[in-house]
């Protein structure tokens, strides 16, 4: 913050315009609530404008001080989902009236544009990406050829619902209506088709709802000091597990009911090892569509992917699979970090293609579905392992950042 005396240079002026629609840009692109402080700030440091900024995840609070006064501004955001392109354009967009290359004026007709942007790929092409990515989870987690059909066959279900719910605005529904939907097929299928490892299928098929981003961005806000924020994500991460939890039990329970088999329970692969290990790399191509990523940031997701599992690999060789989960964190947002810092690009676009496969929610999924089949010692269990991952994964990033930041650091004058 400039120590500089500043006069509020008024609500309709272009910069202050600009830090409003950039606040709400960012907001909706899913920036953590720290980020979105800290931006704005730098953004309103370039303008001389003296701002305090406070975020949560459904509202922003802009005060701009003008001498011995303050114009306050409350902005009411809905969570918006994550989209890589909007990340993408809208930092670029920031950058460039950094830079003194727009205005403030160009840069806030430029945000409005961007924000009415909506999925830049065809309804087909998002539904068969839920079906892909399904399929390779179904790989990796050991599943064989029916399990790979039947997840490729409810990852397909769940992305015509998603895209349905989106198009209808009916979201609020949505992990429910797609795991009881799930559940029922499964069901369906395990009567039609013959056995299959359902618990297998269904986390397949739902792998796209699970909330683990959320709850490593809820653990993350709490270790920056932002309680309010943090404790606000992580509540909306157990709630959307327990929908999740709850709609497969009741789709399951209500369709062709026998033993409850959706309760994880990896089994030995019948594919080779080097396909789990292909399509544990090719896994972040397939939300390219569902994220809304560019084709041309394709190359630096697959990297981080890859950087990824290779830090978790050595990780797990130093230590557990809990701790050394630290270890592929710390790579990767070093390797964000840096790639953010010299393209001037978004760190968020390589550092959530490489935490898809990290983040804790199927162990959440399988700590929640424990204690509603009475096994309390189980879940408890899993919690714990839940809990201790999503740790590790914020303390990497948290030492990531303390070694290489994301943006040049400014001059002091």
């Amino acid at each position: 913050m400039n120590n500089k005396k500043v006069i509020f240079p008024g609500k309709n002026s272009p910069e202050v315009k600009f830090i409003v629609e950039l606040g709400k840009a960012f907001h909706k692109c899913g920036f953590s609530s720290y980020a979105l402080e800290e931006r704005l700030m730098e953004v309103a440091s370039k303008f001389n404008i003296a701002l305090q900024v406070y975020s949560s995840p459904t509202g922003i609070f802009l005060s701009f001080e003008d001498q011995d006064a303050f114009t306050t501004t409350i902005l009411r955001v809905e969570p918006g989902i994550l989209d890589l392109e909007k990340i993408a354009l809208t930092n670029e967009i920031s950058n460039r009236v950094l830079e003194n290359k727009i205005t403030a004026k160009e840069g806030v007709e430029l945000l409005k544009r961007v924000m009415l942007k909506g999925n830049r790929f065809p309804f087909w092409v998002i539904v068969f990406s839920y079906s892909a990515v399904s399929a390779m989870v179904s790989i990796i987690m050991g599943g064989g050829l029916k399990e790979l059909f039947v997840s490729s066959f409810l990852g397909l279900i769940t992305g015509i619902i998603f895209v349905i719910s989106n198009k209808l605005n009916l979201t609020r529904l949505l992990e429910f209506v797609c795991a009881a939907s799930v559940g029922a097929l499964s069901n369906i299928l395990y009567t039609a088709i013959g056995p299959y490892d359902q618990s297998i299928s269904i986390i397949s098929g739902l792998i796209v709802l699970f909330p683990g981003l959320t709850l490593v961005s809820g653990i993350d806000e709490i270790a920056n000091r932002n309680l309010v924020s943090g404790t606000t994500r992580l509540s909306s991460a157990i709630f959307v597990l327990m929908f999740i939890v709850f709609g497969v039990a009741l789709g399951t329970n209500l369709f062709f009911p026998h033993e409850n088999l959706y309760i994880l329970n990896i089994k030995n692969s019948t594919f080779p090892l080097s396909l789990q290990y292909f399509a544990t790399f090719l896994a972040p191509l397939t939300f390219i569509a569902i994220l809304n990523a560019r084709t041309k940031d394709a190359a630096v997701m697959l990297v981080s992917s890859l950087i990824a599992q290779i830090g978790l690999y050595f990780g797990n060789q130093i230590t557990n699979n809990q701790i050394g989960i630290f270890f592929a964190s710390l790579v990767l947002g070093i390797f964000s970090n840096t790639w953010a810092r010299f393209s001037k690009g978004s760190q968020y676009i390589p550092l959530i293609s490489g935490l898809i496969l990290l983040v804790p929610g199927i162990v959440g999924y399988q700590s929640l579905s424990s204690f509603l089949s009475k096994d309390i010692s189980e879940g408890i269990m899993a919690a714990f392992n839940m809990s201790l991952r999503a740790i590790a994964l914020v303390t990497g990033l948290l030492c990531s950042n303390f070694m290489i930041s994301a943006y040049k650091p400014k001059k002091q004058n």
